[in-house]
């Protein structure tokens, strides 16, 4: 338990991912895919399209919901759908200080699963709850009823 409580308290910067990908809203959803695919990561970090803009973020969840399929009335096409049209803008960002249990609460808040972690104006990095929970798996198996 002890351990769950440290994990808990964890500034966002020793769980973050700081390998992720971004990529420019002009992209196909059909290039965003191969991203995705080629790199095993389920979302990509938009980049702004001037210094007055701000990140936005492409999802597998967009993708499915906006474009495979958005409805009776709306056709996309992933080969000819820019991304800035469906991904979902502007982001939630976090400083890499914050703990881990304050971002948690604001994914459940904001219903989102991932966080954008930012310095100043630049993204360094992405937590998921997905690298929370490898993160608990990682914990030592600890029962109290195991007899020595």
């Amino acid at each position: 338990m002890d351990q769950l409580i440290t994990l808990r308290t964890l500034p966002i910067s020793a769980l973050m991912q700081k390998d992720f990908q971004m990529i420019k809203g002009s992209c196909t959803v059909a290039e965003a895919l191969q991203i995705m695919k080629r790199t095993k990561q389920s979302g990509l970090i938009v980049e702004p399209r001037n210094e007055d803009d701000c990140y936005g973020i492409v999802t597998e969840k967009d993708i499915l919901e906006k474009v495979i399929d958005p409805g009776e009335d709306v056709h996309r096409d992933p080969w000819n759908t820019p991304v800035f049209q469906i991904m979902s803008k502007p982001i939630i960002s976090i400083n890499p200080e914050l703990r881990v249990k304050y971002a948690l609460r604001l994914m459940k808040r904001t219903n989102v699963r991932r966080l954008t972690v930012m310095e100043g104006n630049k993204v360094i990095g992405v937590l998921n709850m997905t690298d929370v929970l490898q993160a608990v798996e990682e914990l030592p198996i600890h029962d109290d009823h195991i007899a020595l």
